[in-house]
């Protein structure tokens, strides 16, 4: 066996060998995964040209690529992260699974990697064979990203072969031409690449490329199956499960160093030990180390960039029109943008065709209209932001489009610890809305995502927080487990939801029920749940067994006054040598009514005299067959229990109906019932507590803080979701439901607006990962050139005869040379001269020599972005006011006194900041 083929064929499959090619024109636009493709194609081969120098030449070279090969192979895959990947029992692979603080633990193969998932599933791209001889365009136009986290299958047809024109790229070479959508019925006179529910090419694909006029007159023979690895690594944009390693240094050598032990000690041959073998072994694991080296500064670039807080972006604003400055009607209704609002408001069904602006303020129907500010000219949004004294304090939530993990990292500053309930839905693994996971360790990959997402999660939970997750019988046990991993010192809870009556058919039994897992701090108890007034039953108003008697609450004992089978007043505590009977006749026709039982025994009322008149008007009188009066009360609230069957929560009545008669056609098979949701959030937060939703799906979770705040309540509301479903269905489903919380096909229920909210709320867009690696460039020079140079190349070789332990690293060899061979920014680490993000490593190394920098927000790469928020997120400051200056410039008051503007975004004086476009690499 050729292991050093095997040893790069395997490196190569970790960070992607096939070449790419940058498109600029149409639909066709370098995006981020395709430039971390790119990336890591120059990165491979610093690592090969590294070792090759290393290698190449040495006695024994072909047993130390035996051992990288053998090591390396059970743990480099194509997802480009290093793990658990190949672990057959014969391989002896171990992990370390005990601790001191706890007596199990939860092991899973993708444990410690960051799941990184992408907003964007395909895009269009360009690649190419590895000798450049022809190219395949992906077109990816027609691609429609679902809703949720159902099945997305991916259909690619051959579309035709096509001669590059020479201004855009190489003349003379063919270009292959690849539909790429996820349905069916598009293209229906091309033919499918792939056969069905295989990877195997298609028979009328293949005979097409052999026909092809430009293919045969070029004379390049397309080879399969390096045809199929362009098409794997085209699919690596998603299917490929992208994780980042935590810890990739410290996980490969431990790893390493349990393999060589079991090397040594149970599978060598060697039955000699002499100074050339060892030396020769200790050269094996000096080149694997520094491979491991290799691998983990990379690791740590990416996991740089995964954790660094994200810009704020494209934040926007909704008032209802009641919260407005009446003087600002003229200025809102003149503007070119009203035209815009008044449409959504007709597309929405909240005002009619013959709407006219004129009654914007006279109808009082319409004051619960809500003003979105992305309709408006810059002039007047700024008027309306300004007119707010504390913008913050009067928001009642919200709505963040973004991954989650990214948005709970971003956030973290300005939520810790004030969260009182984090309530999520998370995709459940099910079958019928699996993620479709390309590892087949679907469980694993599930786990790793929900574990880096909860870690963070539980640090936003204040001193009183509970975390509320739902999940169905796919997931449940691993939940549970990974819960108590992870919130070991909280009180777990986990109810049964009955949200299909009729169960789901074709198991061994029909399955009805899903599952709520409740955690809790200690001694913690939940508010009870409220019981309508016509469900009310009655109990005894007097205190009945343990602690009831009368000596154990003296103000409880008191008279009830009845006259006419009426309550009518109440008399004072009596003295305690006072001992009546149950009940007392006057001359005046009032019956004074004592807590005393049917055995004459005293006991106490529930309420002590000064508390008891709030409850007055509930109280009710019942006669015995000895015509003795007893004082009920109602039962207005009852226990939660872990059984919840009541009719309301089956999520297809309560769930799927009011979503699509709010909003019809919206996509969503199964949102959850909203009183589901609404007891879930009642039973385990105050009336003002921030409620935190990092799955937000349909937009449930906020619906439901909106129909409890209209029962009194001022809950806030922090709603996370990525897809594009979060501007078409969350966003008009907030406007709507606080316009009227009853809707029928779409349209105001009998036509009748219903329980109006007035509504302010906040929503905005995060800076994606992938956004961020679109902006990353690769600035680590070609390491063939730095091993040029006697010095480096004596050092090389004088390490080789030594066998000394210690290998010349690439880096050092550089700077020995040319110091323009790498970027060398001041301060910083060998590793973090891989990537540059945003052009912003010259701007670093000028405030790190003192000078004054402000950064820049009328560029090219960062106009787009929200400075304020994004300084709000990461400070943990709170907006008080924005407002336009007096040159007109955008500027903000932050709670804390701070006063900036745009042209004022100081570096020196707001250190943190530079977290935004700089990292310091992290181990």
């Amino acid at each position: 066996m050729d292991y050093k083929k095997a040893f790069y064929s395997k490196l190569e499959d970790c960070y992607l060998g096939v070449k790419i090619k940058d498109f600029h024109q149409g639909n066709i636009a370098k995006s981020g995964f395709s430039n971390l493709l790119k990336i890591k194609e120059q990165y491979f081969n610093h690592i090969k040209a590294y070792l090759d120098s290393q290698i190449e030449g040495e006695p024994q070279s072909h047993d130390i690529y035996n051992k990288l090969f053998t090591f390396f192979d059970s743990y480099l895959n194509e997802s480009g992260t290093p793990f658990f990947n190949d672990t057959p029992a014969y391989k002896n692979i171990y992990a370390k699974v005990y601790s001191n603080s706890k007596d199990t633990s939860l092991f899973y193969k993708t444990q410690n990697l960051y799941y990184v998932k992408s907003d964007t599933l395909y895009q269009s791209l360009t690649l190419s064979d590895d000798k450049q001889s022809y190219a395949v365009l992906f077109d990816a136009s027609e691609y429609k990203q679902n809703a949720d986290n159902t099945k997305n299958k991916i259909i690619f047809k051959f579309a035709g072969v096509e001669s590059i024109n020479v201004e855009i790229n190489d003349e003379g070479k063919p270009q292959i031409l690849i539909k790429v959508s996820n349905q069916k019925d598009l293209f229906p006179n091309l033919n499918n690449v792939f056969k069905q529910n295989s990877n195997e090419f298609s028979e009328e694909f293949l005979k097409d490329l052999k026909q092809n006029t430009i293919l045969k007159s070029s004379k390049i023979k397309i080879n399969e199956e390096e045809l199929k690895k362009i098409f794997r690594s085209y699919k690596k944009q998603s299917e490929i499960d992208f994780f980042i390693h935590k810890n990739a240094t410290a996980f490969l050598k431990e790893q390493f160093d349990l393999w060589m032990f079991g090397y040594l000690y149970k599978e060598s041959a060697i039955q000699e030990w002499n100074p050339e073998i060892i030396a020769h072994l200790q050269r094996i694991k000096n080149i694997a180390y520094e491979v491991i080296k290799l691998i983990g500064d990379f690791e740590n670039e990416l996991k740089a960039v995964w954790l660094k807080p994200k810009f704020a972006k494209k934040t926007e604003y909704v008032f209802s029109v009641d919260k407005l400055n009446p003087n600002l009607m003229d200025s809102i209704i003149n503007d070119k943008g009203f035209e815009s609002q008044i449409k959504e408001w007709q597309e929405l069904n909240l005002v009619d065709e013959d709407f006219n602006k004129e009654d914007l303020l006279s109808n009082d129907k319409y004051r619960y209209l809500p003003l979105d500010t992305k309709h408006f000219s810059k002039a007047t949004k700024y008027k309306i932001l300004s007119s707010f004294e504390n913008l913050e304090s009067m928001l009642n939530g919200e709505l963040i489009k973004a991954d989650n993990f990214q948005a709970l990292n971003s956030l973290m500053p300005k939520y810790q610890g004030k969260v009182d309930l984090i309530y999520i839905d998370p995709p459940y693994n099910a079958p019928a809305s699996e993620i479709i996971y390309k590892n087949n360790f679907k469980d694993s990959t599930w786990l790793s995502m929900m574990e880096n997402r909860l870690r963070l999660g539980k640090e936003f939970l204040s001193q009183r927080g509970i975390l509320t997750c739902a999940i169905d019988e796919n997931e449940q046990e691993n939940l549970g487990l990974l819960l108590s991993d992870i919130f070991y010192e909280y009180e777990k809870t986990c109810v049964s939801v009955m949200h299909n009556p009729k169960g789901i058919q074709g198991g061994f039994i029909a399955q009805n029920n899903e599952f709520a897992y409740f955690l809790s701090p200690e001694k913690m108890v939940s508010n009870n749940k409220p019981i309508p007034k016509n469900k009310w039953k009655y109990d005894h108003l007097r205190n009945w067994g343990g602690e009831s008697e009368r000596h154990t609450a003296k103000n409880c004992f008191y008279p009830i006054y009845v006259k006419d089978s009426k309550i009518i007043g109440f008399g004072e505590v009596c003295k305690d040598d006072f001992h009546p009977t149950a009940n007392v006749a006057r001359d005046d026709g009032i019956i004074e009514v004592y807590p005393i039982d049917s055995n004459g025994i005293e006991r106490k009322w529930t309420y002590a005299r000064q508390s008891i008149e709030s409850i007055w008007k509930n109280l009710k009188i019942e006669r015995d067959k000895d015509g003795i009066i007893s004082i009920k009360k109602p039962i207005v609230e009852v226990r939660f229990k872990t059984i919840w069957d009541e009719s309301t929560y089956i999520a297809g009545d309560y769930g799927s109906k009011i979503l699509t008669n709010i909003l019809p056609n919206n996509e969503f098979d199964y949102p959850k019932s909203i009183h589901t949701v609404k007891d879930s959030i009642y039973l385990a937060s105050k009336e003002d507590s921030v409620i935190l939703d990092f799955f937000g799906g349909s937009g449930t979770t906020a619906h439901a803080v909106l129909e409890l705040n209209r029962e009194g309540a001022n809950r806030k509301f922090v709603l996370v979701e990525q897809g594009e479903h979060f501007y078409n269905v969350i966003l008009p489903r907030i406007k709507k439901v606080a316009f009227s919380s009853e809707w029928k096909n779409g349209k105001l229920k009998d036509d009748k607006q219903v329980k109006p909210l007035n509504i302010a709320f906040r929503y905005y867009e995060l800076e994606s990962y992938e956004e961020a690696l679109s902006h990353c460039e690769y600035v680590l020079k070609d390491s063939q050139a730095s091993l040029r140079g006697s010095k480096a190349d004596e050092a090389i070789h004088n390490t080789r005869l030594s066998g000394n332990s210690k290998i010349i690293d690439c880096h050092e060899a550089n700077a020995s040379r040319n110091d323009n061979e790498i970027y060398k920014g001041k301060d910083y680490a060998k590793a973090e001269s891989i990537l540059d993000y945003r052009k912003s490593r010259k701007l670093i190394d000028r405030l790190n020599k003192g000078e004054s920098v402000c950064l820049n927000m009328h560029t090219e790469y960062r106009q787009d972005f929200d400075i304020f928020h994004s300084m709000a997120n990461l400070m943990g400051w709170k907006i008080k006011r924005l407002f336009l200056d007096s040159k007109g410039i955008e500027s903000c008051e932050f709670d804390n006194g701070e006063i900036l503007n745009l042209d004022s975004i100081d570096l020196a004086k707001y250190p943190k900041l530079k977290n935004l476009i700089w990292w310091e690499t992290r181990e």
